[in-house]
């Protein structure tokens, strides 16, 4: 995968910075802690027409599964 891009949100963001491409991205997640459970993680970004991963500040924490 490319490199992740920073891309600042303004207004209605749905253009791909790199490519021009105009119909909104794909999203993405990666894990952005290697602690014991793995629960943080950052939501990135992807274009579907040229790939590139843009990362534009969003993170949240999963709730821990249960084990079956």
């Amino acid at each position: 995968m490319a490199e992740t891009r920073q891309m600042q949100v303004a207004n209605w963001q749905h253009k791909c910075a790199q490519c021009g491409y105009e119909n909104g991205f794909h999203v993405s997640f990666r894990r952005t802690t290697r602690d014991e459970q793995g629960n943080d993680v950052a939501i990135v970004l992807i274009c579907p027409s040229c790939s590139t991963p843009f990362d534009i500040g969003l993170k949240t924490r999963l709730s821990p599964q249960v084990q079956a």
